[in-house]
């Protein structure tokens, strides 16, 4: 595998990752918004679910620091792919095609 192909198949995972990390923190954030609301419409709720609810936020905010983590470990990757000479962003229309030569090249469209 070259550096080339080793950076787009990074490049593409990495960005799966934040999309999902994102969507992961959208519903953990719809999940504490409904035991909130939930402790609304139910009368003794205020002090059962209180626990419950710290532990949700406490939860958003672990996953808050995850997504930082991968945003700074994101932009490591980028500077050290700059180092190498690499190109680290993807072209939107990247595919690996096998060469003559038998070896995967890309090929940007």
């Amino acid at each position: 595998m070259t550096p080339e192909i080793a950076g787009m198949r990074i490049a593409r995972s990495i960005k799966s990752v934040e999309n999902d990390m994102d969507e992961l923190l959208a519903k953990a954030g719809e999940l504490l918004a409904e035991v909130a609301r939930a402790r609304v419409s139910t009368l003794n709720a205020a002090v059962q679910g209180q626990r419950p609810l710290a532990r949700f936020a406490a939860m958003q905010k672990c996953l808050v620091e995850a997504r930082s983590e991968l945003v700074r470990a994101h932009s490591d990757l980028s500077k050290l792919a700059e180092s190498m000479d690499i190109a680290y962003q993807c072209p939107e229309n990247a595919v690996l095609e096998e060469g003559l030569d038998g070896e995967l090249q890309t090929l940007a469209g």
